[in-house]
């Protein structure tokens, strides 16, 4: 064979080859399906997800069954919530990861066949555990279910958010925000404050802490609501903004 030929023809085979195994390459480079993921790139995700992107199953066995990743269970609350003799739960969920994001409070209405609803959802009702600037909002936090009716008691221990609690109670289908009560201490007198919302009265009690021979101011005002304070859509410190305060504290 002519030597130029041959050399020609040696020639185009390798760089055939070579084609060959960098068409190879890309493939393999491109599969990811099967790669194994270092441990830590899993933590990495869940460590950064916030509750809000969670999606909760509308029923479950039990309430453990709303508890999903990475949510840990801070308070809990089991009683009769409607008129079925069923005892219903509530729980308020938080991130394990994040203490300083929004906080879920689930209804859970147990079934008659067995296992519960999610009926309700707030992100609301309870605030984060902590500001954004790591500053914790309340010391002390409970929620419990008495006469049909939920009560979440948040106290700050004397710190400048006060105590405030509210009750929800259903009213045909609406778990609606019926009253509140709160509690403030300011420079030498502190605030006791009542709000009925159905009735529309708020009543505040002011008390000299600096002269015992004062007596208490008590005030009752009136107020009129354009709707319902609902459990899935009012913030409790909002719907506070817009209800009369006392004149005297």
């Amino acid at each position: 064979m002519n030597p130029k030929i041959f050399l020609l023809l040696l020639a185009i085979s390798i760089l055939s080859c070579s084609k060959k195994t960098d068409g190879k390459a890309v493939v393999i480079n491109k599969d990811t399906l099967n790669r194994t993921i270092p441990e830590e790139e899993y933590e990495g995700d869940e460590s950064e997800m916030l509750l809000k992107e969670l999606k909760f199953p509308q029923t479950g066995k039990d309430f453990e069954a709303f508890v999903l990743e990475p949510c840990e269970i801070k308070m809990k609350a089991e009683g009769f919530l409607n008129d079925d003799n069923l005892k219903d739960i509530v729980i308020v969920l938080q991130n394990e990861n994040d203490n300083k994001d929004s906080r879920a409070t689930l209804v859970l209405l147990k079934q008659e066949t067995g296992g519960y609803k999610l009926q309700d959802i707030s992100w609301k009702a309870v605030d984060p555990e902590y500001t954004e600037s790591g500053y914790q909002i309340y010391t002390s936090e409970e929620i419990y279910i008495e006469n049909k009716v939920l009560h979440i008691m948040l106290q700050s221990g004397g710190g400048p958010s006060g105590t405030r609690e509210t009750l929800y109670k259903y009213l045909k289908n609406d778990l609606v925000l019926i009253e509140m009560h709160t509690f403030n201490t300011g420079a030498g007198s502190h605030l006791s404050s009542d709000y009925n919302l159905l009735k529309g009265v708020a009543e505040h009690e002011v008390t000299n802490t600096l002269n015992d021979s004062m007596p208490d101011k008590h005030e009752i005002k009136k107020f009129q609501l354009k709707r319902q304070m609902l459990f899935t859509k009012d913030n409790p410190n909002i719907v506070l903004e817009n209800l009369p305060g006392s004149d005297n504290f």
